[in-house]
């Protein structure tokens, strides 16, 4: 499925159709194959296209830099997009049934999996981990396996937690949208949000996932808390995406995302909840950098951002890949950097995203 050469520094993806139980897999019927993954945002990008070799297997050799980019895992993930003549398509995936001559081979070996996902890996040794990792997309718990009279336990589940670093920011899941409205947890779900903005008096509220109306037929409404914060005028509604937070945290809407954020701190009351979807990713990041601002060490940070994995809700994120922004941000792991506060203001008063007393009075703001 893939090969590294030229000691890790390159990486030739190899797709024999043959190997899996593939409709329409007559190359005469194949328009294109690509290589869809982490590293192209999931979206269909030329520069992936793979060729079919005289041996009838698709072939593609990219440099390891140009798919080093992680998935939730944190290493790079794949799968393989086919586009028939016809305007159909399949996807190549991790789940996708080998061919009886594939399960007869044994010989034939398929890549490292997360979910889903093939994964590159360029040290065996982390397969175990993954391994153990990928239980939490396994784990969606029921309702009636929950303890809900212990306060751990409602924070967990409601993925609901003060930000590390700060005393007057806590993070979590949407107050009023259901992302997972098919779960027996929902519900309750959603409540512990809003019992928890109504317990920590928050005031203001930063979501992260747009403005989104509410679907009356998923029985979803805004509570009292959220009703009091929008009518007051406390709620900044930011449309930024996974993609941005991750993969380009130089970009103009990243930089514009984190002084918005900012100067809403400033200039409304505290405390705040910061929130997108499941509070993971838009969140996880958003929440970090702020976190960081105020002083946090990388090992705090961290550890707040894991928790989402063990919310119950099948999701797993590695910090590797919080890492990777910040690499992407700063130029250098944030474990290397001996005052991440310091490094992350001096970039943004730099890049003219803020200003020293922007950061100044984001502070005051969120750890008086």
């Amino acid at each position: 499925m893939y090969k590294l050469s030229d000691i890790g520094k390159t990486v030739t993806f190899e797709l024999n159709l043959k190997n899996f139980a593939v409709s329409n897999a007559d190359p005469d019927n194949i328009e294109s194959i690509t290589v869809t993954a982490s590293f192209t945002l999931w979206r269909k990008n030329p520069d992936f296209e793979m060729k079919l070799s005289p041996e009838g297997i698709w072939i593609l050799t990219k440099p390891y830099e140009e798919v080093s980019a992680p998935g939730n895992i944190g290493f790079p993930e794949f799968n393989f997009l086919i586009y028939y003549k016809n305007g159909n398509c399949d996807y190549v995936t991790a789940d996708t049934p080998l061919s009886e001559r594939a399960s007869k081979n044994a010989f034939f070996h398929a890549p490292e999996k997360f979910g889903s996902n093939f994964v590159i890996l360029l040290d065996k040794s982390f397969i175990p981990e993954i391994k153990e990792n990928e239980k939490y997309l396994e784990n969606i718990e029921e309702l009636c396996n929950i303890d809900l009279k212990k306060p751990e336990e409602r924070a967990r589940i409601s993925n609901v937690r003060k930000v590390p670093g700060t005393t007057k920011l806590w993070r979590g899941y949407h107050p009023y949208k259901k992302s997972r409205a098919s779960f027996s947890t929902e519900n309750i779900r959603i409540k512990l949000v809003n019992k928890a903005l109504s317990k920590n008096k928050i005031r203001s509220v930063i979501t992260l996932c747009g403005d989104e109306n509410l679907n009356k037929e998923l029985g979803e409404r805004f509570f009292h808390s959220m009703k009091k914060i929008r009518k007051a005028g406390n709620q900044l509604i930011i449309d930024t995406s996974y993609e941005t937070v991750y993969f380009e945290p130089q970009s103009e809407e990243y930089g514009q995302t984190v002084q918005k954020i900012a100067r809403f701190i400033i200039n409304h009351p505290a405390p705040f909840y910061i929130h997108c979807r499941l509070g993971s990713d838009r969140t996880g990041t958003m929440s970090s950098i702020l976190a960081a601002l105020c002083g946090a060490s990388w090992q705090e940070i961290t550890q707040d951002y894991f928790k989402t994995s063990l919310a119950g809700f099948g999701e797993f994120r590695s910090p590797r890949l919080l890492e990777y922004s910040y690499k992407k941000l700063l130029g250098k792991s944030p474990a290397e950097i001996p005052n991440l506060q310091q490094a992350l203001s001096d970039y943004f008063i730099n890049a003219g995203i803020l200003s020293q007393e922007d950061i100044t009075d984001l502070r005051k703001k969120l750890t008086s």
